[in-house]
């Protein structure tokens, strides 16, 4: 009764999944909605969403939604829109967010006096490690950028959902009084 008059082949559904055919903008404005309709103060909002946010700066990237739930607890901000705020990385951003995070960590690693091949040892066996030199950079790069996302990202949320609400409370209260004089 509901299914398409011609079947999508799997080629169409790949293609669908990576590039939907309404675009982007849609679903980005469906999540800012999503997140301005939410009850709940402006700063459990903020928190939350910056929350996730700051924990997609990580390379815990299978963890995302267990950080981000844990971090939003912890200050009291709203869990659905820390997993909402987790979209910021997806699958297109990571590739970008990974190469920064291994950039930043690998310039900070030797002024904290670290060095990739002596971390856990490997230099006593007198190998390096894959998971050393290019997984610690990235967690150092996690630890210095995810603290310095989250005041961005919460200033840009709350100040979104604090004017949209004076908006609509203005747009209500123009209602109001339109009816009341009618």
């Amino acid at each position: 009764m509901f299914r398409r008059r011609k079947t999508l082949t799997i080629l169409d559904k790949i293609k669908a999944a990576l590039w939907p055919k309404k675009g982007f903008s849609r679903a980005i404005n469906y999540l800012v909605q999503r997140v301005l309709r939410m009850p709940g103060s402006a700063y459990s909002l903020a928190a939350g969403f910056a929350s996730g946010a700051a924990v997609s700066f990580t390379p815990f990237i299978g963890f995302h939604f267990l950080l981000a739930i844990a971090l939003a607890a912890v200050i009291r901000g709203n869990i659905l829109t820390a997993l909402i705020g987790t979209a910021i990385g997806n699958p297109w951003t990571f590739p970008l967010i990974l190469v920064m995070l291994h950039h930043i960590g690998a310039y900070f690693m030797p002024m904290l006096g670290i060095e990739a091949g002596d971390f856990f040892g490997f230099a006593e066996l007198g190998q390096t490690s894959g998971f050393a030199e290019l997984f610690l950079p990235m967690v150092i790069g996690g630890i210095i950028t995810a603290p310095l996302s989250w005041p961005v990202f919460f200033a840009l949320v709350y100040w979104l959902v604090t004017s949209w609400r004076k908006h609509r409370a203005l747009r209500r209260q123009k209602k109001q009084l339109e009816k009341s004089s009618a």
